[in-house]
């Protein structure tokens, strides 16, 4: 009942001041206004962001603004690279969402969640040097541009990753389709319950040939020198797909076979360890076009074709190597030796087992690293001269 009163007075303040409604029409009008003009706005912002880029061209189609969840969306993204006098595709996506990471937010971090729908990335070999390091730089700073906020989960659906040579004779074009991956804790520290390399990345997809491409790593993105473990598997790819790439890489081509590859790698300390381990079954280098090759190329299938019946394991009928490589990230060591040893001895004697090893890799090649890099830090003592009139005790 005392409350009456009070509302009552309330209610005739609001009714008798004109002036404040006035004041929050215009602002909600002002409000208003801005939210439908932001998307053109940030639309605009973000095409003259993508001229500025060099070497490549890029639009977006529409931005549709969320704000309830702190995200906004970008439809319709297509990055064009220039190549000689030519454009080639180089990105696009259906759909971009850059979001606030809230469950961050109770922890008081402000990150972003990133995730791509039917991303598709082209990589093109054009003969022209291209460093590596300073595509991804440029690539880095236009992102932070967009969206400024620190990474830490990134999720790809539907996505699609090319290469195509085009200076190659024939044109190899090979890729991974329906391809999801999901990577989280980018932004994160090494803690006791993380381990050592916080962030996870796990992948999937198709191959070209159809065969089944799977990939998981960890690492410490925060790391001031690359630190990770990677493991890749490729399964059952049907050789034939690949002629093309065997034609312009290997001048030779298959009627029929299987391919199996497994990768691994670990990285830390500035130095890396890893092994290739490919398989080859059922493999026919007979086509019904060898009549139309010429006879240099003939002569070279056959060579392939007796040094793969040669090492073959004829139990698997299987050709399979193991190639291990490390070093630090100047200079990389192929061990070529034990590659033909392992060749050699899954065709006559041990085959080699499919799968990953169950064994350190960097153990060794890290530590003899260290221990190079403390000699050469350890100050260098003068040698005492050699003075016979000098009594030593």
């Amino acid at each position: 009942m005392t409350l009456l009163p009070h509302l009552h007075r309330l209610r005739s303040w609001f009714l008798l001041r004109p002036r404040f409604w006035l004041v929050i029409g215009i602002i909600a009008a002002l409000l208003l206004a801005v939210r439908l003009a932001l998307p053109s706005v940030i639309r605009h912002a973000i095409n003259q962001r993508l001229a500025e880029v060099e070497g490549y061209s890029g639009t977006v189609t529409d931005i549709d603004l969320q704000l309830f969840r702190g995200a906004y969306q970008i439809n319709g993204v297509s990055i064009l690279k220039r190549e000689n006098a030519r454009l080639e595709p180089f990105f696009s996506a259906e759909l971009v969402d850059f979001s606030l990471a809230w469950r961050e937010l109770f922890h008081g971090r402000i990150v972003s969640d990133i995730f791509l729908d039917a991303p598709r990335l082209q990589l093109t070999a054009s003969g022209t040097p291209v460093d590596a390091g300073d595509e991804g730089r440029r690539w880095q700073d236009v992102i932070t541009d967009i969206f400024p906020i620190e990474i830490t989960r990134l999720e790809i659906r539907r996505g699609e990753l090319g290469f195509v040579d085009a200076t190659s004779q024939p044109r190899v074009n090979v890729s991974i389709r329906d391809l999801h991956a999901v990577a989280t804790g980018l932004r994160n520290a090494p803690t006791p319950e993380s381990g050592p390399n916080p962030a996870r990345l796990d992948a999937r997809g198709t191959t070209i040939g159809n065969g089944r491409f799977t990939l998981s790593a960890q690492g410490d993105p925060l790391a001031d020198q690359p630190t990770f473990t990677l493991k890749l598997d490729l399964k059952d790819v049907e050789l034939v797909a690949f002629n093309d790439f065997l034609e312009a890489y290997a001048n030779v081509d298959v009627s029929a076979g299987v391919f199996q590859l497994y990768l691994e790698i670990e990285a830390g300390g500035g130095a890396f360890a890893g092994y290739v381990k490919p398989f080859v079954e059922h493999v026919e280098f007979k086509n019904i076009s060898d009549e139309n090759k010429g006879v240099w190329r003939r002569m070279w299938e056959s060579i392939v074709s007796g040094v793969s019946s040669l090492v073959k394991n004829d139990d698997r009928d299987q050709v399979a190597t193991r190639i291990p490589f490390s070093g630090n990230f100047e200079k990389t060591k192929v061990g070529v030796w034990s590659t033909i040893v392992h060749l050699v001895r899954h065709g006559f004697g041990r085959p080699i087992p499919e799968g990953h090893d169950d064994a350190p890799l960097l153990t060794t090649d890290l530590k003899q690293r260290q221990e190079a890099d403390a000699a050469e830090a350890k100050p260098q003592v003068p040698a005492e001269p050699n003075n016979p009139k000098i009594r030593r005790p």
